[in-house]
């Protein structure tokens, strides 16, 4: 079959089902921190990992002309095909170590190597079982129905996911002005899942400025942030233009609007910022 024949949302509705239920089957069996290897973005791979990603991968090398951008396997397939895949076969590794129970998978389809040319995303709650989707100019989703993001505009009345995990002391000070203003600073652990609950107004923005994002943990759950009425851009309020692959790294915004987006920004101390 071939990318423009295929009903992504189906086949990939399909495939995250699956890995749902190998990854349940591991935990129930106790298996959740077996080291099998070292993936291509340098961390550790648990047994989890690799059996998420074989699931998937299972899936998408049935349609011809596609290549896979995956956190544990790399850039994999047919180096000339315009159909990129970018996968995250588990977000929230450690949570799933742990027995945390909040960690997804997610995919991204893209007809080129921008962020702009992504059309398709699909991120699922591996605990669960809600699915997020979204397809480029269409909307989001929920388990099938209409997401919108918050409206709420005020930091006094935002709860805020912001991720501060082994961030400097820079980035922490950069930070503090926007922690003290909001309602609640909030961070579970896998970040594609927590952009999700933006996009579906649970929470009213996401904040990474530490510099450590990877387009795969990212790709699939911008796409439905956006299409959810979401704004994300690089903390200066610049678009972001991050390369597709595994060594890149930035910083991101994402807000449910343009009035609470502006307000974030202008909180974040952004020569500290820079100087992380």
């Amino acid at each position: 079959m071939k990318p423009a024949e295929v009903d992504w949302e189906k086949l990939l509705l399909e495939a995250t089902g699956k890995v749902q239920f190998a990854v349940e089957a591991l935990a129930v069996q106790g298996n959740r921190d077996q080291i099998v290897g070292v993936g291509a973005s340098g961390d550790r791979t648990i047994v989890a990992d690799k059996r998420a990603e074989d699931e998937l991968l299972d899936a998408l090398f049935r349609i011809e002309g596609v290549r896979v951008l995956s956190e544990e396997a790399g850039e994999i397939g047919d180096s000339k095909a315009r159909v990129l895949a970018v996968v995250d076969p588990i977000d929230g590794s450690s949570n799933f170590e742990k027995g945390i129970p909040f960690y997804c998978t997610s995919v991204a389809i893209a007809n080129g190597a921008s962020l702009k040319d992504i059309y398709f995303g699909i991120v699922r709650n591996l605990v669960s079982g809600e699915v997020y989707t979204a397809t480029k100019g269409g909307g989001a989703k929920k388990n099938g129905k209409k997401i919108r993001t918050s409206k709420t505009t005020e930091l006094s009345k935002a709860v805020v996911g912001i991720d501060i995990s082994r961030a400097s002391e820079e980035t922490l000070e950069g930070l503090l002005p926007l922690i003290g203003r909001v309602s609640r600073q909030v961070h579970y652990g896998a970040n594609a899942l927590e952009i999700c609950l933006m996009a579906e107004g649970k929470t009213d923005a996401f904040v990474d400025v530490r510099g450590r994002m990877r387009t795969v943990d990212f790709a699939a759950a911008q796409l439905i942030a956006t299409e959810a009425g979401g704004v994300v851009s690089a903390p200066e309020g610049s678009e972001l233009r991050p390369s597709m692959d595994l060594e890149s790294r930035f910083s991101f915004v994402a807000s449910s609007n343009k009035g609470l987006h502006r307000k974030i920004l202008e909180c974040l101390d952004g020569d500290n910022l820079r100087a992380s």
